[in-house]
């Protein structure tokens, strides 16, 4: 057997804090927010944002004033010889090793602030629970979360959101949004040169980017706090949902056929790999004693054939369906397309307003009662 992979020093200390014993809560309590909850919440929100803002201001700040102040006497200009150019380029070689020094530390710092914020996130809501069996799969989610690492669980159990897709199209995607905010800073700094005109100074152009890495370290651990939160709300659901559809449909041997076709069709109308749909999908799949593939086959044509399935079969199949796109917190407009669509094909009886509304109390930790009433 091939070694276990160690662990590095942040996944130990995010696992540390999010393993400390606090008072943990179950069934109902779990997914539905009381008003202290939603309030520590709020102050968790808040100090977070804070701090994301503040380091993305001083990121700028102490790249540039030191340029500026002291100039070349403390950043001198490098004449480096290019030999495939065959001549010297300037370059400020200190000025760069200084700049990915203190990117480095705003990296440290975010990463810091993020595992801080899931960890306070996960005690105020009472969750993971030791005693619950997927507890070490719980807590590595909201690992991953704090990390802001993609988790690709759902290949293990052969289900690929990607299905279909050009790989190379998927790569740079990926590659885009990482660039987002220096493509954003470098954007917005010409805007402000060209609003000032030639007139405009050196420095004040380089600080013009505080707002925006503020900015986007802001929405960078907004989308953590986020993500945190219907990681510890989804559990108990997806526990809920798998036994209802356990009891109505255990002796339907049609449904649990369809059943991986059933995950596959969340996965592509998602795009996107989600712990919540993995825990989903585990957990469906143990209960009806399905067998675990890497490489499960699939029916084709299984979209076009949902209309013409047995009415207990299709009405599970679309309650699966629209559990799998809501419990990742927010419907987005790909899954709202995808919905569209459905209804067209006669596979959804829902609308796309009510479903809309479901995850949105969800998210918002009001349950979603209405759902399995429906």
């Amino acid at each position: 057997m091939s070694e276990k992979k160690k662990k590095g020093f942040w996944e130990k200390f995010a696992h540390k804090e999010l393993s400390r014993t606090h008072e943990v809560q179950e069934g109902s309590e779990l997914f539905l927010l009381s008003e202290a909850e939603i309030a520590a919440l709020k102050k968790i929100r808040k100090r977070t944002f804070w701090r994301a803002g503040l380091a993305g201001a001083l990121g700028v700040i102490l790249l540039y004033a030191p340029y500026h102040i002291f100039g070349s006497a403390l950043f001198p200009m490098n004449h480096v010889w290019i030999p495939f150019y065959d001549d010297y380029i300037d370059i400020e070689i200190g000025f760069l090793v200084y700049s990915l020094v203190l990117v480095l530390l705003e990296i440290w710092f975010l990463t810091f602030t993020n595992i801080k914020a899931v960890a306070h996130i996960a005690k105020a809501c009472g969750h993971p629970n030791p005693n619950d069996r997927n507890f070490e799969n719980n807590i590595s989610a909201l690992i991953s979360v704090g990390l802001e690492k993609k988790q690709k669980q759902l290949e293990s159990i052969g289900i690929n959101p990607y299905e279909g897709l050009n790989p190379i199209g998927v790569f740079v995607f990926q590659i885009i949004l990482r660039l987002k905010a220096t493509v954003s800073g470098i954007l917005f700094k010409l805007l402000v040169k060209k609003a000032l005109g030639r007139y405009a100074l050196r420095a004040v152009i380089d600080f013009a980017g505080i707002p925006v890495y503020s900015f986007w370290n802001i929405w960078g651990s907004r989308k953590v706090m986020d993500e945190s939160r219907i990681r510890v709300m989804a559990p108990p659901l997806i526990k809920r949902c798998s036994d209802l559809l356990y009891e109505s449909q255990k002796e339907n041997p049609e449904f649990v056929k369809s059943l991986y076709d059933s995950l596959q069709l969340i996965s592509e109308s998602k795009r996107s790999f989600h712990y919540n749909h993995f825990l989903l999908s585990v957990t469906l799949l143990e209960r009806f004693g399905i067998e675990i593939k890497e490489e499960p086959p699939y029916n084709d044509d299984f979209l076009e054939e949902i209309p013409s399935l047995s009415p207990q079969t299709r009405k599970a199949v679309q309650q699966l369906f629209v559990f799998g796109i809501m419990i990742d917190g927010a419907i987005s407009r790909r899954e709202k397309k995808a919905i569209r669509y459905l209804i067209e094909k006669n596979v959804l009886e829902y609308s796309e307003a009510e479903i809309v509304k479901w995850s949105k109390d969800y998210f918002d930790g009001r349950g979603i009662e209405a759902f399995f009433a429906a």
